[in-house]
């Protein structure tokens, strides 16, 4: 049986918290270091024969002993079977997915133990490893692979790891705060399910960047604001930035996975789960950070391809710090004719029905002054979670989204 380590809970209060939160604020990875592991694992996975032992080396950073590297290389040859050719929506193959999610995790834990790192690599099994997706006899086998490593660590460890794959899978038409709900519900017998669920978004997040590479990226984006802002000589880019071969996830798409990552960051916040020991504390730090700096990048791009004009650019920044500075970020609001920020989150991201999200999302898309204001917004709110421990969005609860009014 693999020995499980004791985790050391941190569930804080007060000035204490406080200080030991702020701690943790170094991120723990950059997107340079997340593109640079991508592409490390990426290259060891077209090697023909693939070196697992290779690809675990990235995945924990050290030296683990020769019995758990022998599990944890037979899990990966099994998620590479069952992964096979596929791809992300993006382009790399599926199976870097889980492998890079339990990457994140292990830098996020001093030493993460072997249960972990399984319920990390196998976290979307329930969902992409199922008998639809296969023919009867690669099935058979793969079940069979499955069950004979699970025989392998033990009775008691392959209970654990198979309720925790089971808490962390999305159930058929299950709504998605319903889900998060179901998962935190199991935090505290089990937070090593949260752990996953944040260096699962974390991942999400990072790996939009994979097919947006720019100029424009170079760009520092507070700079930027204060230039359009307060330089009276500023008159913008001095040559146009070449716009980007247009990717799959585009900036409306892009904003839909910050809202995704504002209600799981709200939801944990409700119930103060965001500091239940140093790993999700960790997590939760650098998903906020990830998201703020997506949300700066969304408004560079914008800035630099579509909105050009610096008096629209100064007008639509007066115009959200207003909005801001009255607290419409703390809470869902209302839909409205006060501001047009007022029921984004109910009106255009809050839908179930995937074909009226994505008409949703297509008019968000077509509407690049309200995409900006949206990315400010989001940039002011992920600030807002890393500036202060207790913030959250009011109005996001496990039931859904409820507009709270508008300040």
């Amino acid at each position: 049986m693999i020995d499980l380590r004791a985790e050391k809970k941190f569930v804080g209060s007060g000035d204490v918290w406080l200080v030991l939160w702020r701690s943790l604020l170094e991120p723990v990875i950059t997107i340079r270091d997340f593109l640079q592991l991508s592409a490390l694992v990426n290259y060891q996975l077209s090697a023909d024969p693939v070196s697992w032992r290779a690809v675990l080396a990235l995945v924990l950073g050290e030296a683990v002993p020769r019995k758990t590297e022998d599990v944890l290389v037979d899990f990966l040859t099994y998620l590479n079977e069952a992964y096979g050719q596929t791809k992300r929506r993006l382009g790399p193959y599926a199976v870097l997915h889980p492998i890079r999610t339990a990457a994140l995790l292990g830098m996020a834990t001093d030493k993460p133990n072997v249960l972990d790192i399984l319920t990390t690599l196998l976290h979307d099994k329930n969902e992409d490893i199922t008998s639809d997706r296969y023919d009867g006899q690669e099935w058979k086998a793969l079940e069979q692979h499955y069950a004979s490593l699970l025989r392998r660590i033990g009775d008691t460890d392959g209970w654990y790891l198979n309720e925790r794959v089971d808490i962390l899978a999305r159930r058929g038409d299950e709504k998605y705060y319903t889900y998060l709900g179901r998962v935190l519900d199991r935090a505290a017998q089990t937070p090593e399910v949260v752990r996953a669920k944040l260096a699962d978004r974390l991942d999400n997040t990072l790996d939009m960047r994979i097919d947006l590479q720019e100029e424009a990226d170079k760009t520092d984006c507070f700079e930027l604001i204060f230039d359009i802002l307060f330089a009276g000589t500023y008159s913008g880019y001095g040559k146009e930035y070449r716009h980007p071969v247009p990717g799959k996830i585009n900036g409306a798409k892009r904003l839909y996975q910050l809202f995704k990552n504002a209600v799981f960051l709200s939801l944990l916040r409700q119930r103060k789960l965001d500091r239940i020991d140093e790993p999700v504390t960790r997590l939760f730090t650098t998903l906020a950070q990830a998201s703020l700096k997506e949300s700066q990048r969304i408004l560079v791009h914008l800035f630099s391809h579509h909105l050009r004009d610096i008096r629209e650019q100064r007008g639509l920044l007066i115009d959200v710090m207003d909005y801001c500075a009255r607290g419409a970020i703390n809470c869902v609001t209302q839909p409205g004719e006060t501001h047009r920020l007022d029921g984004l989150f109910k009106s255009r991201f809050d839908h179930e029905d995937k074909k009226q999200l994505n008409a949703n999302l297509e008019d968000l898309y077509k509407d690049k002054a309200l995409m900006v204001e949206a990315a400010i917004a989001f940039a002011a709110v992920f600030s807002s979670f890393l500036g202060d421990p207790d913030f959250r969005i009011k109005g996001i609860d496990v039931d859904g989204i409820r507009p709270t009014g508008n300040p």
